[in-house]
């Protein structure tokens, strides 16, 4: 044999055998941290994906030409995303919440419940009208949402479309011209062996921050399920089951901090999957990354735009993978299945078909299923109402037969329905949050009879009023808007529902602490 064949065979054989033992000694996953900074309708009639044109200009690129090209046709799709979330503060003192703000204490400095912080991750544009998707993990709790383009155009109070924490996507809308979406491929036809770039931007041009980062590698595996997701809802009910979807693409591109929702492409500049989650025990970059699938993306952008949820479809069903043991007591020629272990409850829709505890899934529709995460690959090609036949593999006699099963609509875990940023310029001109100033509430604060209002509860650092106040609005009482007496929160809806950007408004204003009235001119900014 010659050498030089001989040492491309070692070569090869060592990369084997190193990605063995590195798959093997795998310590941990974790989502991909933030930066800190201290249906049967069919697809929705929205454009997605980018112009025929740049798809045309990348078609041919290959790994000979190397990976600026793509880099640079990506690139100015791909979108930094800050986002500003409430946390414990560290030295907040010990008076009942929600009055600890409103208190004075004459032996130690006042401190509050919460402080704002700031985080940030990645996005990309996938239409021409300004929708934006990222990782749920990177705008869940958020109380303002900022996105900034590669060309430094900067968006606030950006509209959160909706979320969905089963799969960990989320979508943002803003309004601009001149965007350049990523074009979406086709993550079903992705080979492990695939050459793919990772593509971020970790934080805002000007702050000291690299803008954009890419990196190289491969897909090394599919549908991979590593239950990172269902950490999320280990406190729920067992009957409930896991509702999280793990079918992600394993990658060793390099994602680190920052990088969460920024796409992962292949060598035509096409985004096959959205970067997730690494393998980690240390909340650092370990050696491989996980993206979810574009395909699975995209069902969740469709629904999202169509219904403003994510409508997942379920047979009501626990369920667990196939063992060896299985596979020869169920006289199976391979091992493969989803074994069923127990209902989701008295109208679960498998149950009603009859399929019984014991029974094991082996195809829908006729598609083979190998495991349970192949099971819910299937089931999501599909909407809740529709009929699929199953074929199953039954305990008591092991024989087989199909069973027609109607699906259901997965009961929505708490964060899929569309929501608003809470600090929108539309529908929050002022930054803040009010409540009724109910009689416990007076009497907490020793707010007299005779002022009428309602109370802030919460304010963004960047809101008008609380800059206008100098950070102390929380705790104060609005008595009135542009002289509009308010007494309660509809008062207060109505009068703040008026005010455009550019508005000037002169609110009066009861301090609690002090006994004294306020009165403070703000300007309604842009959004």
């Amino acid at each position: 044999m010659k050498d030089g064949l001989r040492s491309k065979i070692n070569v090869v054989l060592t990369a084997v055998v190193a990605f063995g033992v590195g798959l093997g000694v795998a310590a941990g996953f974790d989502l991909t941290p933030r930066s800190f900074a201290e249906g049967t309708g069919g697809p929705v009639k929205v454009q997605i994906g980018t112009p025929p044109a740049l798809a045309r200009e990348l078609q041919n690129t290959t790994f000979q030409d190397g990976f600026a090209a793509v880099a640079k046709a990506v690139s100015p799709g791909v979108v930094t995303i800050q986002v500003e979330e409430r946390a414990a503060h560290p030295q907040a003192m010990q008076i009942p919440n929600p009055f600890r703000d409103f208190f004075g204490n004459p032996d130690q400095p006042q401190a509050p419940d919460t402080v704002l912080q700031e985080a940030s991750g990645s996005g990309f544009v996938i239409s021409p009208d300004g929708y934006i998707v990222t990782n749920n993990h990177v705008v869940e709790g958020a109380q303002t949402i900022t996105v900034q383009l590669a060309d430094q155009r900067t968006f606030r109070n950006v509209k959160l479309v909706g979320r969905d924490p089963t799969t960990d996507v989320a979508l943002l809308k803003i309004d601009a011209k001149d965007l350049h979406p990523v074009p979406l491929g086709d993550s079903d036809s992705t080979h492990v062996g695939d050459w793919v770039l990772a593509i971020g931007s970790p934080g805002f041009a000007g702050a000291g921050i690299l803008p954009t980062t890419v990196t190289a590698g491969i897909v090394s595996a599919k549908n991979r399920s590593i239950g990172i997701l269902g950490q999320r809802f280990r406190n729920r009910s067992p009957q409930a089951g896991n509702p999280a979807i793990e079918d992600f693409i394993q990658t060793d591109a390099v994602i680190n901090q920052g990088n969460s929702g920024g796409p992962l492409v292949n060598v035509r500049g096409e985004a096959v999957g959205m970067n997730t989650a690494i393998m980690s025990a240390t909340g650092y970059y370990q050696g491989y990354g996980f993206a979810v699938p574009i395909s699975l993306v995209r069902s969740v952008v469709d629904d999202l735009i169509k219904y403003g949820k994510v409508r997942r479809p379920v047979l009501g069903v626990l369920v667990q993978g196939v063992t060896p043991a299985d596979a020869k007591y169920y006289h199976l020629d391979h091992i493969g299945g989803a074994k069923v272990e127990d209902f989701s409850g008295e109208d679960s829709p498998a149950r009603k078909a009859g399929v019984q505890p014991g029974d094991i899934i082996i195809s829908v529709n006729g598609e083979p299923v190998q495991s349970v995460q192949d099971l819910q690959t299937r089931l999501r090609k599909y909407q809740p109402g529709q009929k699929v036949k199953l074929e199953i593999v039954h305990r008591a006699n092991h024989e087989r037969s199909t069973v027609d099963v109607t699906l259901s609509e997965a009961p929505s875990p708490g964060a899929s329905t569309a929501t608003q940023a809470t600090s929108s310029t539309e529908s929050n001109p002022l930054g803040i949050q009010v409540d009724e100033l109910d009689a416990q509430t007076r009497n907490q604060l020793k707010v007299p009879e005779s002022v009428q209002g309602v109370l802030v509860t919460d304010d963004s650092p960047r809101g008008p009023l609380d800059q206008a106040l100098g950070g102390r609005a929380r705790g104060l009482v609005i008595e009135d808007i542009n002289g509009s007496a308010i007494h309660h929160v509809d008062d207060y809806n109505k009068a703040v529902r008026s005010l455009k950007a550019g508005d000037v408004a002169s609110i009066k204003l009861f301090s609690p602490q002090t006994s004294q009235q306020l009165f403070v001119t703000v300007e309604i900014p842009a959004s």
